[in-house]
């Protein structure tokens, strides 16, 4: 799995660079977010990663990888990683699904933050980002 980055202007004007480990469902509400900002030649002031969509057991050595190339890309900004939706954040509908992870803190990653819904609108993942990067929030229910 490569992950896609984009160097984004988020609402209020932070420039970051964004990747995504699409998954499932809510990765059309992260392409939605992802359309709605400005594409920036600025410099990024740090890397967030949106995962969002059902994480299974047959998928982890993908997402896996894709973590080693968001870490990889600028180590010396900070990095955020974004769960997004049910299904990133607590395995969703599909949560005792004997392939379900239910969530990424089951495979030991911790989110910066937890966006919730099924799936969460552009704007409530918008709304959320820009909360936690001002440093208001850890985990936003929808």
């Amino acid at each position: 799995m490569v992950i896609t980055l984009t160097n984004v202007e988020l609402p209020g004007g932070r420039v970051v660079l964004l990747a995504e480990i699409p998954l499932a469902c809510c990765a059309l509400e992260v392409y939605a977010f992802r359309a709605s900002c400005a594409v920036s030649a600025s410099a990024p002031s740090e890397v967030l990663l949106l995962v969002s969509g059902t994480l299974t057991t047959a998928l982890l050595p993908e997402i896996e990888g894709a973590l080693a190339q968001f870490h990889a890309h600028l180590p010396e900004l900070p990095h955020r990683i974004v769960a997004v939706g049910a299904c990133a954040t607590s395995g969703g509908p599909y949560w005792d699904s004997p392939t379900v992870i239910p969530g990424l803190a089951e495979i030991g990653i911790h989110p910066d933050l937890y966006i919730a819904g099924c799936p969460p609108s552009p704007s409530a993942i918008s709304g959320a980002i820009a909360s936690a990067i001002s440093g208001a929030l850890q985990v936003v229910s929808t």
